[in-house]
């Protein structure tokens, strides 16, 4: 159970402390959420900060008694986030909306029969995602992340640490990472160039088991249907295109956004014959949205594919 407080009494200890670091050290707001995870984390104020040291400890003292759990961790971090990212003037792109979080553990749940899931976020950002999935998904998970930008590297490093997921971010190009194969890959491609999105992909195929599901979020223009027909075909030795779901235009400030799914080929993999195609209403329409799940869970019960077992 959320508790609201929690999340506010946590939100407000990042907060006050990035704000103090940035007061006293001109250190950016972001940099200060992280190094308040450390300090939360440690129970300690390193020397360096002997003359707000005090006061440091004191903002964290105010939630050394809270036991949080992963959801509320999770929550307050994003917040700060966002501030930090209006605060620098950043695009909050690189934290995905926990709605569409929503929805994949929903497809996650479809398309796995497997009760552990290792999954990779090659693109990571902030770790919302990913942790979100992990957070509430009834498999249990063992979860990893790549980004190549220093602060999102850090910022997702320091979640996942929050959270107690372990030090499983690396700081490197997705292009050069090599893994142990994951059970599925998930990731919001937004803001990537079309060439970079399907070389991406394309690399991804090192890094799954065969008949593992790629669940990726892209901007429209990347996955119109004649451009993703044509890099379907090119990636056909690689994936086989398993879905395509269009998420309401009101989730994303009128953005069109786009669930696409691909599984990886094998011997044992199944082309269905009837492609997954789904246009989701707004998530907040109740009564359109359970018949488009209604609509959904037939499909997946009538239709024969490969689904990753134990």
């Amino acid at each position: 159970m959320i508790n609201q407080e929690h999340i506010e009494a946590l939100y407000d200890c990042f907060d006050e402390s990035a704000v103090l670091l940035y007061k006293t050290n001109k250190m950016p707001y972001l940099e200060g959420v992280v190094k308040t995870c450390e300090n939360i984390m440690a129970h300690t104020i390193e020397d360096t900060y002997s003359d707000i040291k005090t006061e440091l400890m004191t903002i964290i003292d105010k939630v050394s008694g809270i036991e949080f759990n992963k959801e509320e961790i999770r929550k307050a971090f994003q917040y700060a986030c966002l501030k930090g990212f209006k605060h620098g003037n950043i695009s909050n792109q690189m934290i995905t909306p926990e709605t569409i979080g929503v929805f994949i553990n929903y497809l996650i749940s479809k398309l796995y029969s497997k009760s552990h899931l290792d999954i990779l976020d090659p693109l990571v950002g902030t770790g919302n995602l990913i942790t979100y999935i992990a957070n509430n998904t009834t498999k249990k998970t063992n979860i990893f992340g790549v980004d190549l930008d220093i602060d999102s590297y850090k910022l997702s490093t320091a979640l996942f640490d929050m959270l107690g997921y372990g030090e499983q971010v690396y700081f490197q190009d997705t292009l050069t990472f090599r893994c142990p194969p994951m059970d599925l890959i998930v990731s919001d491609f937004s803001g990537i160039l079309e060439e970079d999105v399907y070389n991406i992909i394309g690399h991804l195929s090192e890094n799954i088991i065969s008949g593992g599901f790629l669940v990726g979020i892209f901007d429209g223009e990347i996955v119109k249907d004649e451009v993703l027909v044509k890099r379907a075909m090119d990636l056909n030795e690689l994936w086989k295109l398993f879905g395509f779901i269009k998420l309401p235009t009101t989730l994303l400030k009128n953005t069109e956004k786009v669930i696409v799914i691909f599984q990886r080929d094998g011997l044992e993999v199944i082309q269905p014959k009837n492609f997954l195609l789904v246009d989701l209403p707004d998530f907040n329409d109740q009564d359109s949205f359970k018949k488009v799940i209604s609509h959904l869970n037939v499909w997946f019960e009538n239709t024969e594919f490969y689904k990753l077992g134990e």
